[in-house]
């Protein structure tokens, strides 16, 4: 016959078990592949709880006492849950800095010129699918899922459930994270807004010169052949840029999940 102290074991280890699933699903809904359309929500569940399941059982003993009160629960989970998305977010702001460095060369291009007409038009940056892929495959050369589950684990023995806080250190880096994205995309989208710059310098000038040419129509032929140049040509370039910006991500996440619990170590 189970007594009232097994009982209040089992409850401790269930409650502490959802709040670590609720990190996880926070985890999965906003980090890169995990977040993906293509992963079936059940999956996703499915994976969760399996993580839950698996960490569960390695950090129960080091989690806090939680009071069974539904507030203070809900709380905790809320918490938890932008804790996991923190994660998540954290390794996708590379993705989003090179869409955000596709969309800009598309529109520049001219491939998303029906945008200046209609601004609620959902016209895909061809581009910036390009860069996301690129991203993507060196996302999994480097073991970035690998990676993000350990800094998942990480941040179990760092910052235990319900205990951390958002402070001025984290606000300053998160901040930083922002700013770094559009630092990012402008590195990405440099060389080719560069040239294009110096492309549509040459048609003014050619329009100064031979006034009866169309250079209106002749912008997009030569926009689009001399962005596609630039962009094959600087494939390499974009590679390294986009694996050392991968690899800082990683670091900057253990880092916010230090100052969200100061004096703890991994």
């Amino acid at each position: 016959m189970i007594d009232s102290g097994a009982i209040e074991l089992y409850s401790s280890k269930f409650l502490i078990g959802a709040l670590i699933f609720i990190r996880i699903l926070g985890m999965l809904a906003s980090a890169p592949v995990f977040k993906s359309t293509v992963i079936k929500p059940h999956l996703k569940i499915f994976f969760a709880a399996l993580m839950a399941l698996i960490m569960t059982t390695s950090f129960w003993e080091s989690q806090p006492k939680i009071e069974f009160e539904l507030l203070n629960i809900s709380v905790i989970a809320l918490k938890e849950f932008f804790f996991g998305v923190l994660i998540g977010y954290s390794a996708s702001a590379v993705f989003f800095a090179a869409r955000f460095a596709g969309g800009v060369i598309d529109m520049e291009m001219g491939y998303n010129t029906s945008m200046l007409f209609d601004p609620s038009s959902m016209t895909p940056t061809l581009v910036g699918e390009i860069k996301d892929l690129i991203a993507l495959m060196i996302f999994f050369i480097i073991n970035g899922p690998n990676q993000l589950i350990e800094a998942l684990y990480a941040s179990f023995r760092a910052v235990p459930l319900s205990t951390f806080a958002i402070s001025d250190a984290t606000i300053q880096l998160l901040i930083k994270m922002v700013v770094t994205v559009f630092i990012l995309a402008l590195k990405f989208a440099s060389p080719v807004l560069i040239a294009l710059f110096c492309t549509n310098f040459s048609l003014a000038l050619l329009a100064r010169v031979a006034p009866q040419t169309n250079i209106f129509i002749l912008s997009f032929q030569v926009k689009i052949a001399v962005g596609l140049l630039v962009l094959f040509s600087i494939v390499p370039l974009l590679v390294y840029v986009i694996k050392w910006a991968l690899e800082s991500f990683q670091s900057n996440t253990l880092q916010i999940i230090m100052t969200l619990y100061p004096g703890r170590v991994l």
